[in-house]
């Protein structure tokens, strides 16, 4: 599974969780402007990517993303 389709799983899953209905996701979506995601929904997704991947990009400091894209190439081998 590719990072970006590891991204769009795991922001559905949240979504679900939160008692939102599934949003259309690609590559180019704005994870804060196009899906109904908040900033609490948006680290745990973050967190859940860790736990997915084992990676932790943001271990440095916080990393500017603003889509799915961004976010998973964060998490890129």
């Amino acid at each position: 599974m590719s990072p970006a389709e590891i991204v769009i799983e795991t922001v559905r899953e949240v979504l679900k969780e939160n008692g939102h209905d599934p949003v259309p996701l690609t590559p180019a979506t704005n994870l804060l402007q196009q899906t109904p995601l908040d900033s609490m929904g948006l680290a745990v997704v973050v967190l859940r990517l860790e736990e997915k991947t084992g990676k932790d990009p943001f271990a440095a400091g916080f990393r500017l993303f603003q889509t799915v894209e961004e976010l998973a190439a964060l998490y890129e081998p």
